[in-house]
């Protein structure tokens, strides 16, 4: 690890994220998950304990009127600090994530790295989404499956 990304991930970390936890003020909670790298669009509403990934924000776009409830998490890497027999099953990925414009996170959902969640869509609360969402889809469960298409 080079010493900027050490740094990077110091104020991401423990400046950023925690005071956007914290934060009463919605407004200010996007103000400073933008600051941390998150690329987030016009009138998104973002709960309290929501995790962004720390280590690659800049992977991950949220559109406009979005809704993110309440402790979701959205990771666009996943890897082990260390070296371990499973890195050879499970090597280290980085991807982008995307949510689309007009779509609803429930409380306590988690998108994984690679995943684009399309407009309008709603993933229900504590569904684990490893797969694309379509536009004006309904999924739940984990892990996340279709459960309904609305009406556009």
């Amino acid at each position: 690890m080079t010493p900027s990304f050490a740094v990077k991930l110091f104020i991401n970390r423990m400046i950023w994220l925690r005071l956007a936890r914290a934060c009463p003020f919605t407004s200010w909670r996007v103000m400073l998950y933008r600051l941390m790298g998150v690329r987030i669009g016009d009138d998104v509403f973002v709960g309290f304990d929501v995790d962004f990934d720390t280590n690659h924000p800049e992977l991950i776009e949220v559109g406009n009127h979005v809704t993110i409830s309440h402790r979701c998490m959205i990771v666009s890497h996943m890897a082990t600090d260390v070296a371990t027999p499973l890195q050879r099953f499970y090597p280290p990925k980085s991807a982008p994530v995307k949510i689309g414009n007009g779509a609803w996170l429930c409380v306590g959902a988690i998108i994984l790295p690679g995943v684009t969640v399309g407009e309008n869509a709603v993933v229900g609360a504590g569904a684990v989404v490893t797969k694309d969402v379509g536009a004006n889809t309904v999924v739940a469960g984990v892990p996340a499956r279709p459960v309904k298409t609305l009406d556009p």
